[in-house]
């Protein structure tokens, strides 16, 4: 299983945060956009936002953490994607910032995500856009006139976009936004604080926007406290349009990309300039997601449209009720859902213009509504808007419709599609439960192997397989590294890859097969070449760094491959190789 991969390129994303919502739709979005068969390889190295504000531990932790950035300099790297708040204009002058992550990377491709940088590619939100749309909407629609934000970090260059352009398009209705209806959050669900002391101070406020989604999760919470309720009391919307906005009660309405993603657009100019041409910086246009905490909508289903069953207006529908399907690449293999919707809605629409359906084209219309979840679809929408959007378009077709056998089959199909998305949500709700028990379990057992074992090395690789990781490997250096010098310590050139899980199967690699260097752990290709992308994380504990772990991202390593590594470090602590 040694060994490098031939002819394959290796993309980098250095990444603030894995965990936040943001950066997971990131990391979704330029792994789901990487073709398949095309020889590129994504390798997640991410970090921690450090403000100097914390706890000497807290700082000290993300200081160790951020180690794992060292692969990007040691490593041979193709390209770069990098997502850092701190990396802007403004803190061009900032010699640990700038230099750590710009200068060591200056003849390499990149493109940075959310930066305001001039003599680089950047890839930005057109932030003006789905603000102004909200405000227009809830001024002139709505009649509001009381607002307020919770904004950002200040050293966050969205942060201060978003506060400059909602006050500017507040200041077209003669609407100024006050010093007390502002209040600075850590841009994290933990801002519930700053959320209560906003509300407190404007108890007649009809609106809040929310710099991004995690800060709208802090406000719901405030909100809760007070018994207010999102929607009904106070219209409330976020930024960033993450699936975490449409699994808030009340769903969350928020301002999201239109067309093509931030990572999506971000990896097509990095392989334009991978491949030799030059690119530009380029940004993102936004609009505005209604949900229950702020009903809006986009489009009008009308009569004309319905009856016409044109194609235009059928793809339309599509990519309003499955918006996250545009911005997701879809293997060749696949079902093409756009494709299956359009079937299913073209015919049901024929049917509603000719006032006619037969029991075969009922039956038949049944089966690709059957097929058409099976396949994936709830996978690109939210449960609450989709049944919405179905309601709306019953509603539209009935108000058309003159045959009474026709409407009874078309309703009968409109029930069968917003039971079976109902159903897919259900059962993606008991397999995350039943996921979740079994990698406790899982996690359970091997805390408890290496409680039990002899307190040798041997332990944690023999019980690797019990971290439930499909496809994963654990490289560990001979000696611990001493962090204890911060940045200025230096990786040792040699690393041993002890274990591997490949396709949930677990391998001891012997001693003759583990040694290998540092700068080549990104490019090996002992994991399966069939896994979207893979991440690093750091095990340490304390100021001792042990290794690495290499993970495949899948949708749930995002939360769990960081706890995974710290009970590696902390075992690693415990045995017997390495007690003081």
């Amino acid at each position: 299983m040694a060994g490098k991969r031939k002819n394959e390129k290796l993309i980098c994303m250095l990444l603030e945060d894995i965990g936040s919502d943001f950066s997971k739709e990131l990391v979704r979005a330029v792994a789901n956009a990487i073709p398949h068969g095309r020889g590129i390889r994504l390798t997640v190295l991410p970090g921690k936002y450090d403000d100097g504000l914390g706890s000497d531990s807290i700082h000290n932790y993300k200081s160790v953490y951020n180690s794992v950035f060292r692969l990007s300099s040691l490593c041979d790297v193709d390209g770069f994607i990098i997502h850092l708040g701190s990396v802007n204009e403004r803190d061009r002058n900032n010699e640990q910032i700038y230099s750590s992550v710009m200068n060591k990377h200056r003849d390499v491709p990149k493109v940075l995500v959310a930066s305001d940088l001039e003599d680089v590619v950047t890839v930005n939100y057109d932030n003006e856009s789905g603000i102004r749309e909200a405000v227009e909407y809830l001024v002139n629609a709505d009649g509001l006139t009381k607002f307020c934000m919770l904004g950002g970090r200040d050293d966050n260059k969205d942060a201060r976009a978003r506060k400059d352009i909602f006050e500017k398009c507040l200041d077209v209705y003669g609407i100024v936004l006050e010093e007390k209806n502002f209040a600075y959050t850590d841009m994290t669900s933990n801002c519930v604080s700053e959320a209560g002391r906003l509300l407190d101070d404007n108890p007649d406020v009809q609106a809040i926007f929310c710099v991004n989604d995690a800060a709208a999760m802090g406000l719901y919470e405030a909100m809760a406290q007070r018994s207010l309720v999102p929607g009904k009391d106070i219209m409330v919307f976020g930024f960033d349009n993450t699936r975490m906005s449409g699994e808030l009660i009340p769903p969350l309405t928020s301002i999201g990309s239109d067309k093509m993603s931030l990572g999506q657009r971000a990896l097509e100019l990095l392989l334009e300039m991978m491949n030799g041409s030059r690119a530009k910086s380029d940004t993102v246009p936004t609009r505005l997601y209604g949900r229950g905490s702020f009903p809006y909508e986009t489009y009008d289903y009308n009569r004309k449209e319905l009856v016409s069953a044109d194609p235009a207006f059928i793809y339309r529908m599509f990519d309003d009720c499955f918006y996250r399907y545009k911005s997701s690449y879809i293997d060749r293999e696949a079902i093409d859902l756009k494709r299956l919707f359009f079937e299913i809605f073209s015919r049901i629409l024929m049917a509603s213009k000719r006032r006619y359906m037969s029991i075969e084209n009922f039956e038949e219309l049944a089966v690709m509504v059957d097929k058409f979840f099976e396949k994936g679809a709830m996978e690109y929408t939210d449960a609450l808007k989709l049944t919405k959007s179905i309601e709306r378009i019953q509603d539209g077709i009935n108000r058309v419709q003159r045959s009474l056998a026709a409407t009874v089959l078309v309703n009968r199909l409109f029930a069968r599609m917003k039971d079976k998305a109902i159903i897919s949500q259900s059962k993606q709700m008991t397999v995350r439960e039943y996921v979740y028990a079994f990698e406790r379990s899982k996690m359970e057992s091997f805390l408890i192997a290496g409680m039990n074992g002899s307190g040798s090395e041997a332990d944690i690789y023999h019980s690797f397989d019990q971290l439930g990781l499909k496809n994963s490997a654990l490289y560990v250096f001979d000696n611990a590294v001493d962090y204890s010098g911060g940045p200025d310590t230096v990786f040792p050139e040699i690393i041993k890859l002890k274990c591997v899980m490949r396709s949930g199967g677990l391998y001891i690699l012997s001693e003759e097969r583990q040694r290998c260097r540092v700068s080549e752990v990104l490019e090996r290709d002992e994991l399966s070449a069939k896994c979207k992308g893979f991440v690093a994380f750091p095990v340490f504990c304390g100021k001792m760094i042990y290794g690495l772990l290499m993970c495949e991202l899948t949708s749930d390593i995002y939360e769990r491959g960081e706890f995974i590594a710290m009970q590696l470090g902390r075992s690693f602590a415990l045995c017997d190789k390495y007690k003081i």
